[in-house]
């Protein structure tokens, strides 16, 4: 069984824009409200509350705080009654929504009758009906349209989520009983975009999956869409709904999402799905809970470390060692399981498919983690007092990442209580730990008479690719993120310039190795490293083609280029 995600799948823009809005002021707000639900996704709703963010229906209770108002937008009446109480607004209105808000407003100033193509009671259209100045209509079919009293003004819209076909039959009906009415183009390019996918899925996948809230009218619309091109469609919350019975029976299976669905409930989706795929393949599955035990454990990037320390031996001028490929081993083994037990909060939001394996083998990882850590830093003891300091000081650092540092009389007056809590600072910890533990710690071992140029160009290096392997994976959690309140490069700039940024390093890293190499800096084996930066741009591209964009073949192409920079260098000292 395939599995063909949607690149349309997920968060809209309005959505993105109001969670960014509500997640901000949670920082700063100790009453937080917002004026009905959000966004149509119980289980969003359900992160909120436990961030105390309250679902209020009226004001009866609210005497003081902050009331945000939600995508779909609120009345005129019912913005003035919040004003009028004296409660602080954060309008998370989608911008698409107040848009048409405007068009009718300025239309019914000159008279116009406002005639409104939608789902009568949604919360859009409640909101819209308090700007047509009493003279609105709701009509939901060409029927409805047959039944509207004659008008000579009309101004003619359409709730942002609604069906495009649906709208545009509904309209040419409207324009032949009202040739001078005006007809507003109102349905969103999201809403445009993601209803013209699915029925391009539809012809290359046996059936559909629509993953998002019941209660969400483009989440529902879509399933219909997708129902209307004649394959069947599955419309479900979360995995837990997923039919094994009736799903294992397709080939090939696609995935969408409404606007207000989360990545996250996207990614358990799929993976529940890859679970489902792996049971009807037996003869793959040992293969496959082998590759997944791997990448879960953390034993596929430990041995990623491995071959890197190895390729970079030969790049700074220093002869491998098995003695520190081991001690790099032991050492991101340790480090990224410990933190990923400290960090379960964010690991059960970013990484579904990771956190069973966690909950599961707590105890175990923990204690085979801090063995992995005093190991390395026993080995590292016999290399000198140089190479014993700077893993005990890597060491120190990685486990401290993720814990409170200061007392809790004393952090409820410092903003920044653990180094993680520290604005991009991860992407910058962990790169200086790869290019630490891989460069530094066996070339104090093996180099006398200071630091030379190979060690500080191989450094650099190894700090770029890491460093664009965990701004890479911010990218992917970018959502969990911020629910966790963690600030990343992505959040703090946006995805896009991320990824250009993201691009912008690996071509400096490539014409470094290049030049590095030109001038003697480097050996010949530089120019054959560009192959790791070209495969890192290569990845990058998958990754925005949404062809690996989550899940452990994320993790497994991504980490390869580790592997990848050893292999190459093996080849190089040995041909």
């Amino acid at each position: 069984m395939q599995v063909r995600l949607a690149k349309t799948a997920g968060f809209c823009m309005g959505v993105k824009r109001a969670m960014d809005i509500v997640l901000d002021a949670v920082e700063e707000e100790k009453e937080l409200y917002t004026y009905g639900p959000l966004i149509h996704n119980p289980q969003v709703i359900e992160m909120l509350e436990s961030k105390n963010v309250k679902v209020i229906k009226n004001l009866d209770s609210v005497q003081s705080g902050t009331v945000v108002i939600r995508t779909h937008g609120i009345t005129p009446a019912v913005r003035q009654e919040i004003k009028a109480k004296g409660v602080k607004i954060n309008d998370a209105t989608c911008p698409l929504v107040a848009r048409v808000q405007s068009i009718i407003k300025k239309h019914a100033n000159k008279g116009y009758y406002t005639v409104i193509i939608g789902d009568e009671g949604h919360a859009e259209i409640v909101g819209l009906m308090g700007f047509t100045s009493g003279k609105g209509f709701v009509i939901g079919t060409v029927e409805d349209a047959e039944k509207l009293p004659p008008m000579d003004k009309v101004c003619v819209v359409g709730q942002t989520t609604l069906d495009v076909s649906k709208y545009k039959e509904i309209t040419k009906r409207l324009k032949e009983k009202y040739p001078d009415c005006v007809i507003a183009e109102t349905i969103c390019d999201a809403t445009e975009d993601r209803q013209g996918e699915v029925l391009r899925l539809a012809k290359e996948v046996d059936a559909m999956i629509v993953v998002g809230g019941k209660n969400s009218a483009n989440t529902t619309r879509l399933a219909k869409v997708s129902e209307s091109a004649g394959i069947p469609t599955f419309l479900i919350e979360t995995e837990a709904e997923l039919d094994e019975s009736k799903i294992s029976r397709f080939n090939i299976i696609g995935v969408t999402a409404g606007a207000s669905t989360p990545n996250w409930m996207i990614m358990r989706v799929v993976k529940r799905l890859e679970e489902i795929e792996k049971r009807s393949r037996k003869g793959f599955q040992k293969l496959y809970n082998a590759a997944e035990f791997l990448i879960r454990s953390n034993l596929y990037i430990a041995l990623g470390a491995a071959f890197l320390t190895y390729g970079i031996s030969y790049l700074s001028g220093i002869e491998p060692s098995v003695y520190f490929m081991a001690v790099s081993f032991l050492y991101f083994f340790s480090m990224y399981n410990i933190n990923h037990i400290a960090d379960k909060d964010s690991v059960r939001i970013n990484e579904p498919d990771r956190i069973e394996f966690y909950e599961k083998n707590r105890d175990i990882l923990l204690k085979i983690g801090v063995t992995a850590s005093l190991v390395s830093l026993a080995l590292s003891a016999f290399s000198g007092f140089t190479s014993f300091l700077l893993m005990l000081i890597s060491i120190c650092l990685g486990i401290a990442y993720s814990v409170k540092i200061f007392p809790s009389y004393i952090s409820r007056h410092i903003k920044y209580q653990r180094l993680k809590d520290i604005p991009a600072s991860k992407d910058v910890f962990v790169a200086l730990a790869w290019a630490t533990v891989c460069v530094l710690v066996p070339a104090s071992a093996k180099v006398w008479g200071g630091i030379n140029f190979s060690i500080m160009a191989s450094f650099v290096f190894v700090f770029l690719i890491s460093y664009i392997r965990s701004v890479l994976f911010d990218i992917r959690d970018i959502q969990g993120d911020r629910f966790v309140g963690r600030e990343t490069i992505p959040i703090l700039i946006g995805k896009e310039k991320t990824k250009i940024f993201l691009l912008a390093i690996s071509g400096l890293a490539a014409i470094g190795l290049f030049i590095f190499s030109r001038i003697g800096w480097l050996s010949s084996l530089g120019y054959l490293l560009i192959i790791p930066i070209a495969y890192t741009i290569f990845y990058l591209y998958l990754y925005h083609r949404r062809i690996i964009s989550q899940g452990l073949s994320c993790e497994g192409v991504v980490d390869g280029k580790f592997i990848l920079t050893g292999v190459i260098a093996f080849i190089w000292a040995h041909i």
